[in-house]
C-alpha cells in the first residue's frame, strides 16, 4: 500500500514539471536577456538621436535646450549637419543670474547670435581637436634657446596647442588642448564626444558670447564679453 502511494506521488511530480516549465516560459516571454554586469545599460543610446533631440533630453542641458527651442536653431540642429556643438550645462547658465538669462531670452536676435557662437559646422571629436591643435605651426616647442630661458624663468616650455574654429555666428573660437584637457576660449570641456546622428556634442562649463556682441541687461548692467571670452556682467555707474 505504501509503495503504491509513493509511486503515485512520484507520478504526480513528474506530470507537474512540464506545466511549471511552460508557465515560466510564458511568464518571461517579454524579458530581455542581458550579459552579466550590463543589466539596464543602453550602450550607444545617442546613435539614433539628432543633436537637438539629445540636448532636449539631457537633464544637465535644460536651459540650453530651452534657449535653442526659443530660436530656429532647433530645426538646424535637428535636420542639418554635421555640426559640433559646445553645449553649456545648467550650472553655466546659473552663473549668469536669472535676470541676465531672462533678458537674453527676450532678445531673439542676440540669443541666436550667442547660441550660434557655440556651434561649428563639421564634426570635430576630441581626437580631431587634439590632432588639429598639435599640427598648428608654433603650437609645439622646438627646444631652442628661448625655451631654455623660459624654463629658467618658470614659464614652462609649452602653454598648450591651439586651433581656431569658425562658428555659425561668423566669428571664431580658439580651442586649446593641453595635457588631455580641452579648453574652448577659457571654458573647460567637462564631457567629450557625445555622438549624434548629425554631429557631436561637447559639454562646457561656461556660456560663451561673441566678441562683437554687447548685451544690455535689466537694470543698470551691461553684458559684455570679458577678457576670458565668457558672458559676464559689468555694473554701470
Amino acid at each position: 500500500m505504501r509503495r503504491r502511494i509513493g509511486l503515485c506521488a512520484c507520478l504526480l511530480v513528474l506530470l507537474a514539471m512540464p506545466f511549471g516549465v511552460t508557465a515560466a516560459v510564458v511568464g518571461d516571454e517579454n524579458a530581455t536577456m542581458t550579459p552579466a554586469g550590463e543589466v539596464g545599460q543602453m550602450d550607444n543610446q545617442t546613435v539614433n538621436m539628432t543633436i537637438a533631440e539629445y540636448i532636449s533630453q539631457d537633464q544637465n542641458l535644460t536651459r540650453f535646450a530651452e534657449a535653442i527651442n526659443t530660436t530656429e536653431l532647433f530645426d538646424t540642429l535637428n535636420s542639418g549637419g554635421p555640426y559640433t556643438v559646445f553645449a553649456p550645462n545648467d550650472e553655466a547658465f546659473n552663473t549668469l543670474g536669472n535676470d541676465t538669462v531672462s533678458q537674453l531670452m527676450n532678445e531673439p536676435n542676440n540669443l541666436t547670435m550667442v547660441l550660434q557662437y557655440h556651434v561649428v559646422e563639421g564634426e570635430y571629436t576630441s581626437e580631431n581637436l587634439t590632432n588639429m591643435s598639435q599640427n598648428q605651426t608654433g603650437g609645439q616647442s622646438d627646444g631652442g634657446i628661448l625655451d631654455i630661458f623660459s624654463g629658467l624663468l618658470g614659464e614652462g616650455g609649452q602653454a598648450g596647442n591651439m586651433t581656431t574654429l569658425n562658428t555659425l555666428s561668423g566669428e571664431s573660437l580658439n580651442v586649446t588642448v593641453s595635457n588631455g584637457e580641452i579648453m574652448v576660449e577659457n571654458t573647460t570641456v567637462t564631457m567629450m564626444d557625445i555622438n549624434a546622428t548629425n554631429g557631436v556634442i561637447h559639454i562646457i562649463d561656461q556660456v560663451l558670447v561673441p566678441p562683437s556682441l554687447n548685451l544690455t541687461a535689466t537694470g543698470n548692467q551691461t553684458m559684455t564679453e570679458n577678457e576670458s571670452g565668457l558672458l559676464g556682467e559689468t555694473i554701470m555707474a
